[in-house]
């Protein structure tokens, strides 16, 4: 009887995997996009509406609610359009079928030359899928001035 069941079980497992990938892509995208998003609109629509929803910001502050959340003026970087954000390799582990984490480095530079990094950090982001698609209900950010090569 146990032989029977490992075919079963590596059908099922070899089944999963292409839709496992695309979730996987699919969370990555989404990081992606909140992460260097210069529009404040867009990314407060990318936060979960909950009033639980956090934000740690490099500094140490911590802020609840997208309306805290907006107020910190770390989130301010978004309107700079002399910024840009690079993201470097998305780290996507899942926590059950509705839940994301996310680790991903990045770099900030002026927007003519982003590849000449001023800060360096990671971010990690906690994802929810609700309804209306992925959504942020915990990011915490970490960086400091750029190494100097």
């Amino acid at each position: 009887m146990k032989l029977r069941l490992i075919p079963v079980v590596a059908l099922a497992l070899a089944a999963c995997a292409p839709d496992s990938a695309k979730l996987d892509a699919e969370i990555e995208q989404f990081a992606r996009s909140y992460l260097t998003s210069n529009d404040i609109n867009v990314s407060l629509g990318m936060l979960d509406s909950a009033p639980t929803t956090t934000s740690v910001t490099s500094q140490g502050r911590i802020a609840h609610g997208a309306v805290e959340i907006k107020d910190e003026p770390s989130k301010q970087i978004t309107r700079l359009p002399q910024l840009k954000a690079t993201i470097g390799k998305i780290e996507v582990t899942r926590l059950g079928a509705a839940h994301a984490l996310v680790l991903a480095p990045f770099g900030v530079g002026p927007s003519a030359t982003p590849d000449k990094t001023t800060t360096e950090g990671a971010a990690t982001l906690v994802l929810a899928k609700r309804d209306s698609g992925w959504k942020v209900i915990h990011e915490h950010f970490s960086s400091a001035a750029a190494r100097k090569s």
